[in-house]
């Protein structure tokens, strides 16, 4: 009989406590975005089965909302989501959602652009703070650009692939 109160007891006392408790859902977001980093639609596919049958998803959503976001919601901080941003900017018809994500010596960007309530594309940037250089891939309606910026022994030097791999990287600019 005790373990039994004591039992509801903590399940009364642990529903209390996390009320109001959404919080960023920083892991699961993170492995969200580990499967959706697989370029290839159908090896996408089978992570996010592989993902599904064992179950990936799951525990991270459990650990999230009882660890990670129990601890935001009393400290106002959540350990996963350290180094992360997201903010909004508009201008007339324009909007762009931002999220950054700062790791060691690398800062990611990922910039969603829409018109009005409608999605055009994606910039993901990927910059590494020690050596300067970075990489950008523009996404969307079915495009695929990618942008080098790297510093050479004359400045900086922006070049561009589109579509696949096949194509030779093209001059952007060059600053000195």
């Amino acid at each position: 009989m005790k373990r039994i109160t004591a039992m509801v007891l903590a399940c009364a006392i642990s529903a209390l406590s996390l009320q109001g408790c959404y919080g960023k859902m920083a892991l699961t977001r993170k492995v969200y975005a580990l499967n959706g980093s697989v370029h290839d639609k159908f090896v996408r596919s089978l992570v996010t089965w592989a993902f599904i049958i064992v179950p990936v998803y799951g525990v991270s959503a459990l650990v999230d909302f009882v660890l990670f976001n129990t601890i935001e919601f009393w400290s106002g901080k959540n350990p996963v989501a350290q180094g992360e941003k997201d903010f909004k900017f508009a201008s007339g018809d324009a909007s762009y959602r931002v999220h950054a994500q700062k790791s060691g010596d690398r800062v990611n960007y990922q910039i969603s652009y829409f018109e009005g309530s409608t999605y055009r594309n994606t910039l993901s940037l990927d910059w590494d703070l020690k050596t300067g250089s970075s990489t950008g891939i523009l996404s969307g309606d079915g495009a695929r650009t990618e942008f080098f910026a790297a510093r050479n022994k004359d400045g900086i030097i922006v070049t561009k692939r589109e579509g696949g791999n096949s194509q030779h990287p093209v001059l952007v600019a060059q600053y000195r």
